[in-house]
């Protein structure tokens, strides 16, 4: 009786051990494929509740990097004046040039405003700014169905959080978040606008995934808006 009690421990005890490595296995290699990622710049839309909406592919990634940099020379004041005079420049309510005694550059801009308005978009250019906490975009100014944004870290940064309130909301119609990004990335927003709430005007605030208060520095960048 006590050599059949045995026999049935042993075995018992050899099918645990045999399983042990297999579990092991598994979690190294998701530690592994966490490990890889590390590192990596990704960007992923919640809904108001906190449910994935959508994770972009590092091919997805790529494209809005590429957009981001397009973006920048399109909208980029570069005066084709050589001499080196002094020249006074006024910007409207969206921070774009309408006038300046540099002609060139006034030219350059209104071309540049032209073609995003032939393709049904408005765009507001937002300055430089750093923060601890958050920073809203505009002041708080509310943006008819904003379409996507480009953001442009100093440095790099680990992760950023931007936040879309619908107009007489309190709360956030969503958040995307992004991070590992060293450079200029194009972010879509209607993942989190129009496709939680509907169609309406937003105001979009960016700020940390974290409360450790240090400071993120942001270079201007571009709100495209309907």
């Amino acid at each position: 009786m006590k050599n059949r009690l045995w026999m049935k421990l042993s075995l018992v005890v050899f099918s645990a051990a045999l399983l042990v490595p297999t579990s092991i296995a598994k979690e190294t290699a998701q530690a592994s494929i966490q490990e890889t990622k590390h590192g990596e710049p990704y960007i992923k839309a919640y809904d108001a509740k906190g449910n994935l909406l959508k994770s972009y592919s590092d091919k997805e990634i790529a494209i809005l990097i590429e957009e981001a940099e397009e973006s920048d020379r399109l909208l980029a004041v570069k005066s084709k004046n050589n001499e080196g005079s002094p020249a006074a420049y006024f910007y409207d309510e969206n921070n774009l040039l309408i006038d300046s005694t540099d002609k060139d550059a006034v030219n350059v801009q209104k071309a540049a405003v032209a073609k995003l308005k032939a393709s049904g978009c408005s765009v507001y250019r937002y300055d430089s700014a750093s923060f601890r906490k958050h920073v809203t975009v505009a002041g708080g100014r509310y943006f008819k169905n904003p379409q996507s944004m480009t953001v442009s870290p100093q440095q790099q940064a680990d992760t950023l959080v931007i936040q879309a309130y619908k107009q007489g909301a309190s709360a956030p119609a969503g958040s995307i978040q992004l991070g590992n990004f060293s450079g200029s990335v194009h972010v879509p927003l209607v993942e989190i606008t129009q496709h939680t709430l509907g169609a309406g005007n937003y105001k979009i605030q960016l700020g940390h995934a974290d409360s450790a208060g240090h400071v993120t520095s942001l270079k201007s960048g571009t709100l495209y808006y309907q």
